[in-house]
This record gives C-alpha cells, sequence and structure tokens, in this order.
C-alpha cells in the first residue's frame, strides 16, 4: 500500500470531468500524473537529454486522446501504455543517449543535471545502499531501464502489476518473467557498485578496470560482474545487499521541477499572457532550445478566463526553468568567484588585507616552522592554490587521509613527508560550478563525499562526482577560519566526529559543532 501522504491517484470523477472539457478537472489531472509519467520517462531515459520533450509530449497525447477513454476506472493503465510508446518513439527515432556518445566529445558539452539518476540521489538525498541502487541502474540496457522505471514505480506503490503488465502490452505471466530479469540485473550491477567503490579497492578489479571508459554499460556490468562473482575479496564487499523492494519500498517520486509543471499547464490551459510575461528577456541555456520553441508555441489554445490567473502564475515557473534548466538544484546564494575578503559583504577582519592564495610556503619541504595561517575568510571567497587545512578545536590536527578516507591527524615539524604531504591539497575551481572550490591531493585525488563519508576518489567524469566533490567556503566559528559547505547538499558542512573521521553533516547551532566544521588555511606542508 502506499503511503498516505503521497498524492493521490485521480479518481473516475475526475478523468470523467476532464474529458468533458472541464478545465478545473484538466489542470487537476495534470498535476496528479505528472510525477509519475517524469519518473517513468526520467528513469527509462536516464542521462538523455530529451527527457523533458518526451514529459510534455505524452502529457498532451493523453490529453488530447482523452475525449476518446471510454473506460475512465482504466485511466492509469491507458496513461502508463501511452507513456512507454512515447519513450520507445524516441528510441526509434535514432536519438543517440548522451551515455553512448565518445567520452571526449561529452568533456565540454554534457548537462551534468540530464542524469535523472544524479536527480535522485540530489532531489532525494539519498545515502547508503538507496544510493547505490540508483547508481547501479546506470549499468543497466534501454530496454532494461523500460522495464525498471515501471517496476520502480510498482514497488513504490504507483502502480500495479496488472497496470504493469498492460502498459507493457504483456500477460501477468510474461511481464513477471521481465521484472524478475530486470531485478537480478540491477542486483548484479550492485555488487560492481560496491566492488567499484570498496575502501580499498580489490588490485585485480583495478586491473579490470584499467581499459574502462568511465561510462557504465550492460557489456561492461557483464565483465565487471564475471569478476566480483569469481572474487571472494569483491564478492565478501556484497554480502549485506539488502534487496531491493526493502530499499524502494516507501521512497519518494523524483519532484517534478516547478518550471516543467508551468510548461505543461500552459500548453494545457492556453498561455498567452505566460508567452507576453516570458517572451522578452528569456535566456536559454544548453538543452533548452526546444524549451525555448515550446515557449513559442504556447499561444496555440485561447484562455478562457476562469484559467487566465492560472496561467499567469505558471509564467514565473517557465521563465526561472527556461533560464535555469530543468533540474537545478535547490537555489543557493551565488558565490562570487574570485572575491577578497574586503569585497565581501560581511565586516572585513583586521588581517583581511593580503590575498587569501598569498599564503606563505615553507621554504622546502623539510621546514621545521609551522605553517602561517591565511587571512581571515568570509562567504563569498574563494580559494585556489596549495594549503593544509587546521582543526580550529583540535590546533595540532589537519584533514588529512588514511587510504581513502577522510581524518582529522595530527601533523608536525617531525612528520615524516607522507604525512605532511597527505595534509597538503591544491584548490582549484569546483568541479561542478567554479564559483566554489574542489580539493586535488598530491596524486590527483579529489576530497568527496559519498553517503555523507569524505572521502579520496580518482574523478570519474559523473555529474554526481563533481558535485560530490565541490565545496563551497563559508565563515568559520573563529576569526579566520572557513567552514565548506556541501555543494549538493546545501546546510551540510565537512567536519570531524569524535573520533576524528571526516564525514559531511547536517547544520547544528550548537558551539561544538561550529567549531568541529571550522578549519584555518595555512601554508602546505608539503
Amino acid at each position: 500500500m502506499r503511503s498516505q501522504d503521497r498524492q493521490e491517484r485521480p479518481d473516475a470523477a475526475v478523468v470523467t470531468a476532464a474529458r468533458a472539457g472541464n478545465r478545473q478537472a484538466t489542470e487537476q489531472l495534470v498535476q496528479d500524473c505528472l510525477p509519475l509519467v517524469y519518473n517513468i520517462v526520467g528513469r527509462a531515459l536516464d542521462g538523455h537529454s530529451d527527457v523533458d520533450d518526451v514529459v510534455q509530449e505524452t502529457m498532451m497525447r493523453v490529453l488530447d486522446g482523452l475525449p476518446g477513454l471510454r473506460q475512465p476506472d482504466r485511466f492509469r493503465s491507458w496513461l502508463v501504455a501511452i507513456t512507454v510508446r512515447q519513450i520507445r518513439d524516441r528510441w526509434r527515432r535514432g536519438r543517440t543517449p548522451l551515455t553512448a556518445e565518445p567520452l571526449e566529445a561529452n568533456t565540454h558539452e554534457s548537462d551534468p543535471r540530464a542524469d535523472f539518476s544524479d536527480l535522485a540521489i540530489l532531489r532525494l538525498a539519498l545515502s547508503g545502499q538507496r544510493r547505490e541502487a540508483v547508481e547501479a541502474t546506470r549499468w543497466l540496457e534501454e530496454e532494461e531501464r523500460e522495464v525498471l522505471a515501471l517496476w520502480w514505480m510498482e514497488s513504490v506503490g504507483e502502480l500495479t502489476r496488472g497496470e504493469l503488465s498492460e502498459a507493457c502490452g504483456l500477460t501477468p505471466q510474461h511481464a513477471a518473467v521481465r521484472v524478475q530479469r530486470v531485478k537480478e540485473r540491477l542486483e548484479t550491477a550492485r555488487t560492481v557498485v560496491r566492488a567499484m567503490t570498496a575502501s580499498p579497492r580489490c588490485p585485480d578489479l583495478s586491473a579490470v578496470l584499467a581499459s574502462w571508459d568511465g561510462r557504465p554499460s550492460g557489456l561492461w556490468r557483464k565483465r565487471l560482474a564475471r569478476h566480483v562473482r569469481d572474487c571472494p575479496r569483491c564478492l565478501s564487499n556484497s554480502s549485506d545487499l539488502i534487496p531491493a523492494e526493502g530499499l524502494l519500498a516507501g521512497l519518494a517520486l523524483v519532484p517534478v521541477p516547478a518550471g516543467l509543471t508551468g510548461l505543461v499547464l500552459a500548453r494545457v490551459l492556453g498561455a498567452a499572457p505566460a508567452e507576453a510575461t516570458v517572451g522578452a528577456g528569456t535566456r536559454t541555456v544548453s538543452g533548452a532550445s526546444r524549451t525555448a520553441r515550446t515557449i513559442g508555441r504556447l499561444a496555440a489554445k485561447p484562455v478562457a478566463t476562469a484559467a487566465a490567473g492560472a496561467v499567469t502564475l505558471t509564467a514565473a515557473g517557465v521563465a526561472w526553468y527556461t533560464a535555469a534548466g530543468p533540474d537545478e538544484p535547490t537555489p543557493r546564494p551565488a558565490v562570487a568567484a574570485p572575491l577578497s575578503p574586503a569585497a565581501s559583504s560581511a565586516p572585513p577582519s583586521p588581517r583581511a588585507s593580503a590575498s587569501p592564495t598569498s599564503t606563505p610556503t615553507p621554504t622546502s619541504s623539510t621546514s621545521t616552522r609551522p605553517p602561517s595561517s591565511v587571512p581571515a575568510t568570509t562567504a563569498g571567497t574563494r580559494f585556489t592554490g596549495r594549503h593544509a587545512l587546521r582543526s580550529v578545536d583540535n590546533p595540532g590536527d589537519y584533514v588529512s587521509q588514511s587510504g581513502r578516507l577522510g581524518i582529522l591527524a595530527p601533523v608536525g615539524a617531525t612528520s615524516s613527508a607522507a604525512t605532511r604531504r597527505a595534509a597538503t591539497f591544491t584548490f582549484v575551481p569546483g568541479l561542478a560550478d567554479p564559483r566554489c572550490s574542489s580539493l586535488r591531493d598530491a596524486t590527483g585525488r579529489y576530497l568527496r563525499h559519498y553517503a555523507f563519508r569524505v572521502r579520496l576518489d580518482t574523478d570519474d567524469g559523473s555529474a554526481i562526482f563533481r558535485k560530490d566533490a565541490t565545496f563551497c567556503p563559508r565563515s568559520g566559528a573563529t576569526a579566520g577560519s572557513v567552514s565548506l559547505e556541501s555543494y549538493n547538499y546545501p546546510g551540510r558542512y565537512l567536519r570531524h566526529r569524535d573520533d576524528l573521521q571526516l564525514w559531511l553533516d547536517p547544520s547544528e547551532g550548537t558551539a561544538a559543532y561550529r567549531a568541529s566544521r571550522s578549519f584555518v588555511l595555512v601554508a602546505p606542508w608539503s
């Protein structure tokens, strides 16, 4: 059974009224159905730039065909069947998925917001095995993702098995076989994800991955699964995996972007006023060209007086959607880059006369004096160059690493070269947003969070990695200190716990918490 707070399904009365042309019922029907359609299309076309276009075309076909629906009580399965046909039509038209393009061609052109798996992880704040399950969906083939999308909706209570089989044009028995195969492949993909993210990773698996191009695929899932199956070390890592059904139960749907809802409602209700409101000055971004053309077609239907208010309200959403893109993270304060502390809106520190990047550096790696601190920082400052991060409440300890895990460790003049090197990081423009920062160690790995545990990994080229490895400097608990806020989880900060492990934890109002997430940037140890 679906949870009580889950949006109710449209009943036959709403469907009947919308079929008869009632605008209020039509709007209600769209709002009720859009989350289901968006989540099915998003999961089936994960990584494809046309998700929003397919959603819009699906809803228009549903509303255009509504007068011919003879059995309103079967609306749900009819809706899903149309959605599946639109997904297959998009494949048949020969549109190449983004994941199949050469890696080099995507380096500067792919939109990091187009990956539905990333979006699910970010919007639903997934961690642990739920996050791993979502990441595992990238290793499925197109046809497998279609079935997965429907089974996912069944698992969270949005579809029945009868609706699923009817939408696919299969008997319940055949549908059960298809679902079981996809579940098995998803479980296999989960073991692959677990093995790849193990710390430390199996050396034999690393050798297998030497020729991998960084793009998840069904072919590589099979190759890696063969190794995992025959490797006791890798196989043991997945011994605690919970069946996917248990992870999906009660999981919310990925929210529909407000702008997409506005676009669909505008097309349904007619949008001459919306077009007038949005027309001038609307900026499009990569992947939004069809959105702009859609807005240009919004005046195709006359606007009834009763609907004019609703359409005008959606115009703001249309404008934001076109300017910011369909999957923009929760709006966050702009971070100007680069700014000196004196340029920040916060009062400058008495020591803020020097640039934050002009940190004095020891004369050699064998220097015996402790690093000098960087001038005080405020929100809006972006740091560059090599630094060490000294804990505010543990002054002799520094952000460092143990294998692939981030820790707080003591570093001093008598520490070994390896210890000093482990506590030195290069601040570079943020991988997900150049207004923020990413921290790279001497081996080229980046400080990032995974399931909210801070660790160091090599950039795998994925959008979620870039977001995980991006931190935005904020004012620390004391003058001259800085806190690093997560880019993709605003309100969570890099901090040390009592065991000196580094985690990404939500903000708390206590002085102890503020001190544990505050660091002083000093000259590099190595």
